[in-house]
């Protein structure tokens, strides 16, 4: 979501203070702790699911990341879909359910995806030194994203968990320029993570995997889409005919690579608040 904001300051908790606000089981160190464990616990009950399955057949891999990419996307379609039903079915408590309900899932099948890459096998495609080469400076754009987001104001907790979904209300400014190449910098960072990924990796099928590993952020991004143009109509769609989704459009590839690789300036342009 997106929304236009002129010469207002808003008080915004950020990081995990605001995720305590909202899931009041994270103000315990316990809770915090059994939360994680579980997480991590499913992360790794799917990295094993991947490591038995790919075993099994050549083609094991693309089935299995097919399956988790499914998964994925079901929990992402009710991320982007269910945000206003929570709000009024549990009110001010209704992000704590959209967590546990959707968020940690949808974090934890989409990483899982991502990070499958790194146990792909496969003949190797190109010198070792030269894949090194390029998956670290996939990785390294990845950071470049993060970095950009961070200084135009983007709150990892509140945009990237979904709680300004539920209460835009208490969402601030984004300030970044960034914007004006790509509509969704966050999926792209994601994208060039898993692109590094398979680099590392070195093989064909890393490269595959790594593609499918994206669908779920693919249909992110077209609901997403679907609902700022219902919240704001034609200036969305005009805006996404003249911008790309994850990547520029040609003519502005090399404006873009300037851009990301410098320190970002801001232009005197009125700014917009995005979730993503």
């Amino acid at each position: 979501m997106r929304i236009k904001i002129k010469g207002i300051k808003i008080d915004q908790k950020k990081g995990f203070n605001l995720l305590k606000e909202k899931v009041p089981e994270f103000s315990s160190p316990l809770k915090t702790m059994i939360i994680i464990i579980i997480g991590l616990l499913i992360f790794l009950g799917i990295m094993i699911f991947f490591w038995w399955f790919d075993g099994l057949l050549w083609y094991g891999s693309f089935i299995s990341q097919t399956i988790i990419a499914l998964i994925a996307s079901v929990f992402i379609y009710r991320f982007t879909t269910l945000a206003d039903k929570y709000k009024k079915k549990y009110g001010e408590l209704a992000y704590r359910y959209f967590f546990f309900h959707i968020v940690i899932l949808m974090l934890i099948t989409g990483n899982a995806g991502i990070f499958h890459v790194l146990i792909v096998e496969g003949p190797a495609l190109l010198p070792l030194w030269l894949a090194i080469v390029f998956g670290i400076l996939f990785i390294f754009m990845r950071f470049l994203f993060e970095w950009h987001l961070r200084n135009s104001g983007f709150n990892e907790v509140g945009h990237g968990l979904g709680i300004y979904m539920l209460f835009p209300e208490e969402g601030t400014q984004i300030k970044s320029d960034i914007y004006s190449f790509i509509r969704h910098p966050m999926y792209a960072g994601d994208f060039c993570l898993s692109i590094g990924f398979a680099f590392l990796r070195n093989n064909l099928f890393a490269f595959f995997i790594a593609l499918i590993a994206f669908i779920p952020f693919v249909v992110a991004i077209n609901f997403e889409d679907k609902e700022l143009i219902k919240r704001f109509g034609e200036p969305h769609k005009q805006y996404i005919k003249e911008t790309g989704a994850i990547i520029p459009h040609l003519k502005n590839i090399g404006k873009f690579l300037k851009f990301l690789f410098s320190k970002e300036k801001k232009t005197s342009k009125e700014f917009t608040e995005r979730f993503n």
